[in-house]
């Protein structure tokens, strides 16, 4: 990598943080949700993307958007993880434009890429349901078509930004099989309702579709391998968040103990203490290298998308995200016993990157899932590691 773009990522980091440090305070939205009922920092998220563009960081620049690469989309997903930034960037760009960039030349998405990339619109993506698993299963959301139009109909659960989306793709079964498809927030027969989420900066909700008029983005094998790339860059993106909020606790835990004074001695001089640090910090720095080789390998795709930069991309992102997530899972359960009993509490952040955590633990697969899909990926059958 050229001292350039070096250069260049450092300054986009720099302009993204700067902007979340003047409009971001995430406890005063919390308390401001008390009133409004918001779920995501729409006034932050329009901010963030008139000055820095971040929602059109990986669309072309036909479309209007940066034509930036993957490191770049991965350096802002570290900052908005270390503020833990309530706005709907994993929805919009790690999960609704990831899907929309694997659909090639399709006009219809090229159409979508350009409203976000604009900053217009907040999109999302629903294609999880609760009796199956994340990885590409089965759906019983079924969509028919009457004289050229389709409509959909079904449930989707765990969508991300569900309430605040105003384009959500959706996966359904056609004649052709898998298809994807593209509803409006106003399209008839859509209804979202709201799920109480253990992430309270991070809001999920359920899609219902009932004939709901939607739009066909790619059906069969082309839709399919949209959706399944797609969804291995939104792993990577969120493997980078969760790097980045992890660095944090570790930043946040350090500062703590050199100003911590417990038996008239600072408690960071403590053996124990000092341990448990550096053993965060090792596997902060392996999660690191785990999200930066899938960020690696979805630059590959995203410039020459093919079966095999789409299977490297598959393992790489699992990896990376086994590896993530069991990593920061660690890193702010430790960072909670470093602050002890105020980490504990309501008016501490401590317990809001905890519960990131164990979103990122959970959302698109576990570790253990992840491991197995590795094995398998790499013709070790059935074999879990």
């Amino acid at each position: 990598m050229s001292d350039v773009m070096v250069e260049e990522r450092d300054q986009l980091r720099s302009a993204v943080r700067s902007v979340i440090t003047r409009h971001g305070d995430v406890r005063a939205w919390l308390e401001s949700t008390v009133d409004t009922g918001d779920d995501c920092d729409l006034s932050l998220w329009r901010t963030l993307a008139e000055e820095v563009g971040v929602a059109g960081l990986l669309v072309a620049e036909d479309l209007g958007g940066a034509g930036a690469q993957v490191a770049d989309a991965a350096a802002v997903f570290e900052e908005t993880g270390r503020a833990l930034s309530p706005v709907p960037l994993f929805s919009t760009v790690g999960l609704a434009s990831a899907i929309l960039l694997g659909c090639g030349d399709a006009p219809e998405a090229g159409r979508l890429l350009q409203k976000i990339a604009e900053g217009a619109v907040v999109a999302t993506a629903a294609f999880h349901e609760t009796e199956t698993g994340w990885f590409l299963p089965p759906t019983s959301t079924a969509a028919t078509e009457t004289d050229g139009r389709w409509h959909v109909t079904g449930k989707k659960g765990f969508v991300v930004d569900a309430a605040a989306a105003d384009i959500v793709l959706v996966t359904a079964s056609t004649p052709h099989g898998t298809g994807l498809f593209a509803v409006e927030a106003g399209a008839a027969g859509l209804q979202r309702r709201m799920l109480d989420s253990l992430d309270l900066v991070r809001a999920l909700g359920t899609v219902e579709f009932a004939n709901t008029p939607a739009t066909l983005l790619a059906t069969g094998e082309a839709a399919s391998a949209a959706v399944a790339s797609g969804l291995d860059l939104a792993v990577t993106l969120l493997s980078a968040e969760l790097v980045g909020a992890g660095q944090q606790c570790l930043d946040e835990a350090v500062a703590y103990v050199k100003q911590r004074v417990q038996f008239d001695r600072k408690i960071g001089s403590f053996q124990a203490i000092k341990h448990t640090l550096v053993d965060v910090l090792l596997e902060l720095e392996m999660a690191r290298s785990a999200a930066d080789a899938a960020v690696a390998a979805a630059e590959k795709w995203l410039r020459n998308p093919d079966p095999g930069t789409a299977t490297a991309l598959a393992i790489a992102a699992s990896v990376s995200k086994s590896v993530c997530a069991d990593a920061f899972m660690h890193i702010a359960e430790e960072t909670l016993h470093v602050f002890g009993g105020i980490g504990f509490t309501w008016e501490h952040d401590a317990h809001l990157y905890y519960r990131r955590a164990k979103f990122g633990e959970l959302y698109l697969g576990t570790a253990s899932e992840h491991r197995e899909r590795v094995a398998q990926l790499s013709g070790l059958g059935e074999r879990r590691v």
